[in-house]
């Protein structure tokens, strides 16, 4: 499975709530690094990246926009749905190596 079939699959289940799915897609090495203001936390193993996801607000959802597939690398603007709080979007990139996500970067718009 390319870059583009591996997070159409890893959006679609964790938009239906199956996380636990969603999270089987990434890699045990899978790193994560989160942008917020002028910091940034890189999350390690899918633990942590996993742990991520599952522990998310429940009705949590990331929509894909404009999506540029770049072989193993998936870019694309992600509008992140949370109840309660305000909607964000998000430059956000995939790496998908073998069928699993190895790699995440999150970044404010």
């Amino acid at each position: 499975m390319g870059a583009v079939e591996t997070m159409e699959v890893f959006f679609e289940k964790l938009n239906d709530g199956d996380r636990p799915g969603a999270v089987a897609l990434m890699d045990e090495r899978v790193e994560m690094r989160i942008h917020v203001g002028d910091n940034a936390r890189t999350l390690r193993g899918v633990e942590q990246v996993g742990g991520w996801f599952l522990r998310a607000e429940p009705g949590l959802r990331m929509i894909p926009g404009e999506v540029r597939d770049l072989g193993i690398t998936y870019q694309a603007d992600v509008l992140t749905v949370r109840p309660g709080a305000l909607s964000q979007h998000l430059d956000a990139s995939f790496r998908v190596e073998a069928g699993k996500i190895t790699s995440i970067n999150l970044t404010p718009r």
